[in-house]
C-alpha cells in the first residue's frame, strides 16, 4: 500500500511539473495549534496561495498593480507579479518560479512564504494537507558551536571584518553587507566591496588593518591560523570561526547561523528556502534522467598533480542535482591522480580557464574524451569553490546547461 501511495505521489508530481494547467484548490494547513484552509494553485510542481488567504495567518496584505505584499510587525514581502522576484524586508531575491495574477487575485509561492517565517513545512498524513511547526524563536546572545568551542554573540555587531569570501558574499545576500568594514583580498563580490578596506589574506590577514577598523565582530573560515586569532582575541575583538560546508544542508544551515548572528533571520531564512527550492526545481527534471553524462571538476591539475571534487563536497552534490555523474567518486576530499582520471575517462571536463589550458595543450590529456571531443569549459571557479547562494543561483544552472541543454530553458531562475 505504501509503495502504491509513493508511485501516486509521483505521478501527480510528475503531472504537475510538466503540465502547464493549474489547478486550483483547498489546501489544509495546520499551524500554531489550528487549521487553516487555504485557497492555493498547483502550478510546476509549486503550491502557490492566494494571497488574500493568508490574512487567517496574520498577514496584511495588499495587491497594488503588479506588486503584491504582505507583511506583519517585524517582516514584509514584495513579489513582483509574473516574475521570480521578491523582496524581504527590502532585501532582493530570486526564486525558481514566478508568482502571478489569476484574476483579481495574486497567488504566491506558500512553502517560501512559511518557510521564510519561520515555519518547517511537511506534508500530515492525518489530514492529507501541509503541516507548518513553528522554530524556536532566535534571540540574543546568539551561540554559534564549531570543532568543539562555543562562539558568543552578545548583540548585533555593527561593524565587522569577514575573512572569508563565502562570508562576505552571503551577508551581502541578506541584506547585511553594510555591516562589513574589511574583508581579504580574495572577496571580489558583489562589486560593492571594492569600496570595503582590505585586510589582506585570509591566512595571514593585516592583524594592524583589523586592528585600525576595531570591529565588533571577525567571522573566520576553514582559512586561517590559530595564532592570528589568538592575536585578534588580545586585542579584545569579538571573534566568530566556522568551518565550510561541505554539502547543501550544511549550506543552508550555515546561512542562518550567519542571519543568526547580524539579525537577519527572515532574510537568511528566505536565502535558504530560494536556494532549495532551485535544487528541488531541477531535481524534479532530472531525477529519472537515464543517459548522465560524467563530469570532473579541475581543481588543480599539471606538474603539482590532480586535484577535483570528492563525493563528499557540494561540488559533487551540485554535479548529481544538475543530472550527472562525478567522475571522482570513488574518493574523499580533493586529491586525484592522473592515472584514475585517464580510467575515469570522464564525458565532460570543466574548471578554471587556466587549468581548462593545461589540459588542453598537454600530451598528459589527449586521451581523454572530453579532450578529443572538445568537450570541456572554462568557468568562473568562485561559482564552485564558495559555498554560497551563487553556487545554486549560477552554478548549478550552469552545470545543467552543461549536462542537459533542454531542461536549462525550462528554468525559471
Amino acid at each position: 500500500m505504501k509503495k502504491v501511495s509513493k508511485l501516486l505521489l509521483i505521478s501527480i508530481l510528475i503531472i504537475a511539473l510538466f503540465s502547464s494547467s493549474v489547478f486550483a484548490s483547498a489546501t489544509t494547513l495546520k499551524i500554531d495549534g489550528s487549521t487553516k484552509t487555504l485557497t492555493t494553485q498547483l502550478k510546476e510542481g509549486r503550491n502557490f496561495v492566494a494571497g488574500s488567504s493568508l490574512k487567517s495567518l496574520g498577514l496584511d496584505y495588499a495587491l497594488n498593480q503588479n506588486t503584491a505584499i504582505l507583511k506583519n510587525k517585524e517582516v514584509e514581502f514584495k513579489f513582483t507579479l509574473n516574475t521570480n522576484k521578491v523582496k524581504v524586508n527590502n532585501t532582493d531575491f530570486t526564486l525558481d518560479s514566478k508568482s502571478y495574477k489569476n484574476g483579481q487575485e495574486a497567488y504566491l509561492p506558500l512553502r517560501f512564504i512559511l518557510e521564510t517565517l519561520g515555519y518547517d513545512v511537511t506534508w500530515d498524513k492525518s489530514t492529507n494537507g501541509l503541516k507548518a511547526t513553528k522554530q524556536s524563536k532566535i534571540t540574543y546572545p546568539v551561540t554559534i558551536e564549531n570543532n568543539g568551542i562555543t562562539y558568543t554573540v552578545p548583540k548585533e555587531p555593527s561593524t565587522i571584518v569577514s575573512l572569508a569570501p563565502d562570508v562576505t558574499e552571503t551577508l551581502f545576500a541578506i541584506g547585511a553587507g553594510d555591516k562589513i568594514k574589511g574583508r581579504t583580498q580574495y572577496c571580489n563580490y558583489p562589486a560593492e566591496v571594492s569600496a570595503i578596506k582590505n585586510v589582506g589574506s585570509m591566512t595571514d590577514p593585516s592583524i594592524e588593518t583589523i586592528v585600525d577598523i576595531n570591529p565588533e565582530l571577525i567571522i573566520a573560515a576553514t582559512h586561517y591560523k590559530e595564532e592570528v586569532l589568538k592575536k585578534l582575541q588580545t586585542a579584545k575583538i569579538g571573534i566568530v570561526v566556522k568551518d565550510s560546508p561541505n554539502t547543501l544542508e550544511e549550506m543552508y544551515a550555515d546561512i542562518l547561523k550567519l542571519g543568526a548572528i547580524v539579525n537577519r533571520n527572515y532574510e537568511a531564512r528566505a536565502l535558504a528556502s530560494s536556494m532549495k527550492s532551485k535544487v528541488e526545481t531541477v531535481k524534479m527534471y532530472t531525477n529519472n534522467i537515464k543517459n548522465k553524462p560524467t563530469a570532473y571538476y579541475v581543481v588543480g591539475t599539471g606538474q603539482h598533480g590532480e586535484y577535483t571534487a570528492g563525493k563528499d563536497t557540494f561540488v559533487a552534490e551540485l554535479i548529481r542535482v544538475a543530472g550527472g555523474i562525478n567522475a571522482a567518486d570513488d574518493v574523499t576530499g580533493w586529491k586525484y591522480s592522473l592515472e584514475k582520471l585517464i580510467d575515469k575517462n570522464p564525458d565532460i571536463i570543466f574548471g578554471s580557464e587556466w587549468d581548462i589550458d593545461t589540459m588542453t595543450t598537454s600530451p598528459n590529456y589527449k586521451g581523454l574524451k572530453a579532450i578529443k571531443n572538445k568537450n570541456f569549459k572554462a568557468v568562473s571557479v568562485d561559482l564552485f569553490s564558495r559555498p554560497s547562494a551563487r553556487a545554486t543561483d549560477e552554478g548549478l544552472k550552469l552545470l545543467v546547461e552543461m549536462f542537459h541543454k533542454d531542461i536549462a530553458k525550462k528554468l525559471s531562475f
